[in-house]
């Protein structure tokens, strides 16, 4: 009889320290970067049908947000693996202050230093901490050790070692306001500038550093910060800033916006939600280059994404989502309101750069039709015109889409902690390219959407798992097939086929057809290994082989490894 009393009694106790605490919970608003590890957990306890009502296509989303999905996991903990239990705790220490308003799990090196602390693996560590009922501050210092190499036909034999040293602060005042602000400065330890440049082709920060790519710097820097309001019932937020936003269904990259492959951007965002209803605007500043390389004075993309769900019981939740590309003017109050719909706003709006705008609209959907399972589609629009869907000539040009769908198995073949990714991409010719070039979808010249280039499909395989709470590996391997452009010695394009996402030009010279062109094939194989064994302490090493074989020229085959060490320190 006891035995069948005391799970209850636990959970009964559970519920009401939840109650209790229920109004001190809910205090940090700042974000939590989509490039955390947390968002793989979350998403694996969403599938297993741990938590309800969470989104992974629409991030980051707040602290404060995370701390009440993980409070439900601990509650449900009897119905998670043993390693998710770890994963688990090892999440309740470092959102302590999130979800019970104390720091008994932490040290702060400047308040109680203790050096046994700094290799403590039981404590989340900072350097400072302080918090009161209407005030949080947190401050961490970030060190950074990468070594990048490589060996192949096409890449030659670069190798590339840098430092990175950095700092954050982050908080929230009054329950409401919350801020982030990261910094940091890297140096080029190792390798020439030629080497820098091979590597930046790999890492968005780097590409995005001009002194480092084009003026030879050894230095590199880089920040992300904003400030954010948010209601105590996160039923309005704004924010400020610039950070990495990831909107859209992929598992393993997004047609609609990825925080993969292009580096964050300033901008200015709104977010609405009820019950199962979604929404976000925002309006953000790129870095772009017109037809001639030259840099643009402004350069502008304009978001809307409107999700209902999970619907029907948790079976399925879906999107439509629209955006918008201008540049070379101010910006247009037309495209700040966020209540209208971009394209109508773009043919109504008298400006100098009239009907040279790039927008896009897209539909995606995830269903949950098992425990352990989900699935997912995205339909992406570039351009369509109804009077020539169908046409056989090149009038049909006018019509650019873009497809994805893949699922993803959770715990796959009965194995705990073992997970199974299948996706397939296509997108069309001249896909996110536009014909004036200065609306190219990219950011630094680096895609916002994919990493596929346009005149592409791509068919991704992913299997992960987990051999112990702090310690990740994972293999993937892509097919993919191209159609490039015809191009002459030094790059400039003979004939366009709707390749590349930088030119857009000439879009009607010739009827578009899909992988017409320098027909390429890839196999891509990318094996990861990320382990964190102490605390706080930080080590991945990724390995990627690329063979190439280049049908056009009789099945010419080149083939490139690379390879990445990474030690990273958060304090």
């Amino acid at each position: 009889m006891n035995k069948i009393k005391l799970p209850f009694i636990l959970h009964c106790l559970i519920f009401t320290s939840i109650i209790f605490t229920s109004s001190q919970l809910y205090s940090q608003v700042e974000m939590v970067p989509p490039s955390d590890k947390i968002y793989d957990f979350l998403d694996r306890m969403s599938v297993n049908k741990i938590i309800d009502n969470y989104s992974s296509s629409m991030l980051p989303i707040s602290r404060r947000e995370i701390s009440k999905y993980l409070i439900t996991i601990n509650v449900k903990r009897g119905k998670i693996s043993r390693t998710d239990k770890k994963i688990l705790d090892n999440y309740l220490v470092e959102y302590e202050y999130d979800i019970q308003r104390t720091l008994k799990n932490s040290s702060s090196f400047f308040s109680d230093f203790k050096f046994s602390d700094i290799f403590r693996d039981k404590k989340q560590k900072y350097l400072f901490s302080k918090a009161d009922s209407n005030v949080s501050f947190f401050w961490d210092a970030i060190g950074e050790m990468k070594y990048f190499g490589a060996k192949g036909d096409s890449l030659g034999k670069p190798h590339l070692s840098t430092g990175l040293l950095g700092t954050r602060l982050r908080g929230t005042l009054f329950n409401s306001v919350g801020f982030y602000l990261r910094l940091s400065n890297g140096v080029r330890l190792g390798g020439t500038q030629e080497d820098a440049i091979t590597a930046s082709h790999f890492d968005p920060v780097l590409a995005s550093t001009r002194k480092f790519i084009s003026e030879g710097s050894k230095t590199f820097d880089s920040f992300e910060g904003y400030l954010r309001y948010a209601t105590s019932s996160d039923w309005l937020g704004l924010t400020v800033g610039r950070e990495a936003l990831k909107f859209g269904t992929g598992f393993i990259d997004q047609l609609i916006i990825s925080n993969n492959n292009s580096a964050p951007y300033d901008y200015i965002k709104l977010d609405l939600s009820y019950k199962k209803i979604r929404y976000t605007f925002f309006h953000s500043n790129l870095v772009g280059n017109d037809s001639l390389g030259k840099q643009l004075s402004s350069k502008y993309l304009v978001f809307h994404r409107l999700e209902f769900g999970p619907l029907f019981n948790g079976v399925m939740k879906f999107s439509f989502n629209e955006m918008l590309l201008y540049s070379g003017v101010p910006i247009n109050l037309a495209f700040i309101n966020p209540i209208s719909f971009l394209t109508s706003a773009d043919l109504n709006t008298e400006s100098p750069q009239k009907n040279t705008n790039n927008s896009i609209i897209a539909l995606d959907a995830q269903f949950y039709p098992v425990k352990h399972l989900t699935v997912q589609g995205t339909f992406l629009i570039d351009d369509i015109n109804f009077n020539t869907l169908g046409k056989n000539d090149v009038t049909s040009n006018d019509n650019k889409f873009a497809y994805q769908a893949g699922l993803e198995w959770q715990d796959a073949f009965k194995i705990s902690n073992f997970n199974f990714t299948y996706e397939y991409t296509r997108i069309d010719p001249f896909v996110y390219t536009h014909r004036e070039n200065s609306n190219y979808y990219a950011n630094w010249g680096l895609p916002i959407g994919h990493s596929l280039p346009p005149n592409s499909d791509e068919h991704a395989v992913k299997i992960s798992y987990f051999a112990g709470s702090r310690l990740n590996l994972a293999l993937t391997f892509k097919h993919q097939r191209s159609g490039e452009n015809l191009t002459d010695s030094i790059g400039n394009v003979l004939i366009n086929y709707g390749s590349n996402i930088l030119h857009g030009e000439n879009d009607f010279v010739i009827k578009n057809i899909f992988l017409n062109g320098l027909r390429v094939d890839r196999n891509i194989f990318i094996a990861e290994i990320t382990w964190q064994p102490i605390r706080q302490y930080f080590l991945s090493i990724k390995y990627q082989y690329e063979a190439v074989d280049n049908i056009f020229q009789n099945n010419r085959k080149l083939s490139d490894s690379i390879f990445w060490g990474t030690f990273r320190v958060d304090y």
